[in-house]
């Protein structure tokens, strides 16, 4: 007995060790004011699962390189920003990281002038090689100007260095480099390096991120779904906070006009207290699989009251019922690229969005400039003649669906879009919009099949009109700019701009007046989704993944959401893309003044076709549930079959 007692002491013993060896988690060295923040749990253990998933495999495909390279390149152009702050890369890191490896945006003091970067790398057994990488790194900053210093933080000796600004009118940034209890710290505040350190040393300084409360909610609710699986990613965003390190990162600067995370803030949007999740590469069947969860509890004004109010002033916008009801229409069609349908109070979120409009126009003490505009588009004999909740927003249902799909031959309008409104009363909302249409000078009526379309034609010369203006407003217009934006954009097209009709019981607004003739070419109840193979698969696969009563379904053909994207930088003609993705990417890799088309870097005509790369690309979906705290979302991208 005392032999087995023994083996179970050294056992216990032998275990206790090295927990208490291992790196603490990240999120208990974080100060609370932690507003963004990404971890890899074990960075050779992603390494390894991306490289089991196809699209690690496409990335790594000898056909690919030419594109890869250019696109590391340029990403690392636009993170160099983030790179100069912290003075190391991701290839500086590799072979130093035995665990998590995490980087978080941090707003020191909860000041929101005030914004910081810091690393954190679990360097446990490899110390020799971040000692070797901080030498070399540490050589090449002060060949780039950089002086070094070493200073005391915390009874801790402390590599600092100083890196001369881009900007020369702006002051140097101070890194600060450290190696402490199995971990490299870098930190571009003193204030926040101190605090880690001393958290590392056991002393108890503030509340840490692993304390607030809406990342301790995230993290329990994905866990809850996800079970005993480590995840490969964690993140955690708190959304106003990390826009105002952003903000501060950049500045301080704003964009011109309306300040919209003001107007947010004020209109009761804060209720969103963090967003986060878990993901998982390569489970088996799924490529990736994620679960995250956005935390928005009652505020406490509102906590006793009904479904739908759990919020204040516009913030109450955010309703969305669930039900079992999401799946496809029979009318809509087998062969598109992606579709969106969700659950939304329409009716009620259009009252709600009364006190947002009011700040947004700049409405004054007593004004109600929502209601004037609503009486001026009834009222102006010049102008729609439609009262909006009478006329539109009462008769819509609580449902909103969104298709894709990518026209060929590609040209950077390729990706039509179309929006389509549940309608209690059709025939109504088909009377008043044939009202409407008829009084716009930009509309023209087309007849299909005995359905009305209004194709809206933007003229390559801007119109000889008077604005609009609304007694009290001064004659300001908050959209001015994005106005100008959107006119530069449509002299540039050569197709109609949009297109409206009433159909299938649904408010029709699509992109092109072609995708909807091609809608009404269709017999309902012929070639549907709902009955695609792959179609299918992914809400098979999200059934098993907890989806039953849902406010969002989402499902998508990535080999057709990517195309369009990728042919125009085949072509040459990436920065024109007018694709969600190519708007991302455009935004992401051009250039930091706004206006200016960036250009492209990359020789397209080395890439090949893209029937090469689609056979990577398999189907995503993705469903959303309101909860009592917020809403919780679960997607995954399954194998593409090989062929």
């Amino acid at each position: 007995m005392a032999k087995y007692c023994f083996l179970i002491l050294f056992v216990g013993a032998a275990l206790f060790s090295h927990l208490a060896a291992a790196a603490p988690p990240s999120e208990t060295l974080l100060p609370s004011t932690t507003k963004g923040f990404l971890s890899v749990p074990d960075m050779d253990t992603l390494t390894a699962k991306w490289q089991e998933t196809q699209l690690g495999q496409l990335v790594d495909d000898p056909v690919m390189k030419p594109f890869i390279d250019d696109l590391k390149v340029q990403i690392r152009s636009k993170l160099s920003k983030a790179q100069m702050r912290l003075g190391l890369n991701l290839e500086d890191l590799e072979g130093i990281a035995a665990g998590e490896v995490c980087l978080a945006a941090i707003q020191p003091g909860g000041d929101p002038a005030q914004h910081a970067l810091t690393l954190l790398v679990d360097i446990t057994g490899h110390h020799k090689e971040a000692a070797v990488a901080i030498e070399k790194t540490t050589k090449d900053l002060i060949a780039q100007g950089a002086t070094k210093r070493t200073e005391t933080v915390n009874g801790i000796s402390v590599i600092v260095l100083t890196i001369p600004n881009r900007r020369p009118e702006k002051p140097a940034i101070e890194v600060y480099r450290v190696v402490h209890k199995d971990q490299l710290v870098v930190a571009d505040r003193q204030q926040v390096l101190e605090g880690i350190l001393k958290r590392l040393d056991g002393e108890q300084v503030g509340e840490t991120l692993s304390q607030v409360e809406a990342f301790a909610a995230v993290m329990k609710r994905c866990a809850k779904e996800s079970g005993a699986m480590k995840p490969h990613i964690r993140w955690f965003v708190e959304p106003f906070g990390y826009a105002h390190v952003l903000r501060a990162a950049n500045g301080g600067r704003k964009r011109r006009g309306v300040d919209m995370l003001k107007i947010l803030s004020h209109q009761g949007f804060t209720a969103i207290q963090g967003a986060g999740g878990l993901a998982f590469l390569a489970t088996g069947d799924q490529e990736i699989v994620h679960y995250y969860f956005v935390f928005a509890p009652p505020v406490a004004s509102t906590k006793d009251a009904a479904d739908g109010q759990r919020y204040e002033l516009a913030a109450r916008m955010l309703n969305f019922p669930n039900s079992k009801t999401l799946q496809p229409q029979d009318w809509v069609f087998r062969d598109l690229g992606a579709y969106f349908s969700f659950n939304w109070k329409m009716a009620d979120a259009f009252e709600y969005a009364k006190t947002m409009v009011n700040e947004m126009m700049g409405a004054k003490k007593g004004q109600d400039l929502f209601e004037d505009t609503i009486g001026s588009l009834a009222e102006d004999k010049d102008g729609p003649q439609i009262d909006l909740r009478k006329d539109l927003v009462r008769h819509f249902g609580e449902r909103v669906s969104i298709i894709t799909d990518c026209r060929r031959p590609i040209t950077p309008d390729s990706e039509r879009l179309m929006f389509a409104i549940e309608l209690i009363n059709p025939k109504a909302v088909r009377k008043n919009v044939n009202r409407a249409m008829e009084n716009d000078p930009d509309a023209k009526k087309r007849i299909f099949n005995g359905t009305i379309i209004w194709e809206i034609l933007t003229d390559d010369a801007p119109a000889e009109v008077e604005p609009l203006q609304i007694d009290g407003g001064g004659g300001y217009n908050p959209f001015a700019e994005e106005e100008e934006e959107f006119a530069a954009e449509d002299r540039d097209r050569v197709l109609p701009n949009s297109a409206i009709t009433v159909v299938h019981g649904h408010l029709i607004v699509a992109s092109n007046v072609d995708f909807i003739v091609e809608l009404l070419q269709r017999k309902v109840g012929i070639n549907r989704l709902a009955d695609a193979t792959d179609f299918i698969t992914v809400q098979d696969a999200l059934d098993k993944l907890g989806s039953q009563n849902d406010s969002f379904r989402f499902f998508t053909r990535t080999d057709e959401a990517y195309r369009t994207t990728y042919e125009l930088i085949r072509q040459g003609k990436m920065p024109e893309a007018k694709t969600v993705l190519g708007k991302l990417l455009n935004r992401m890799l051009g250039p930091d003044e706004e206006g200016i088309l960036r250009e492209q870097q990359i020789d397209g005509s080395k890439m090949p076709d893209f029937d090469a790369v689609r056979r990577y690309l398999g189907p995503a979906g993705v469903y959303v549930r309101s909860e009592a705290d917020g809403w919780y979302v679960t997607g995954c991208l399954l194998k593409k079959e090989m062929r």
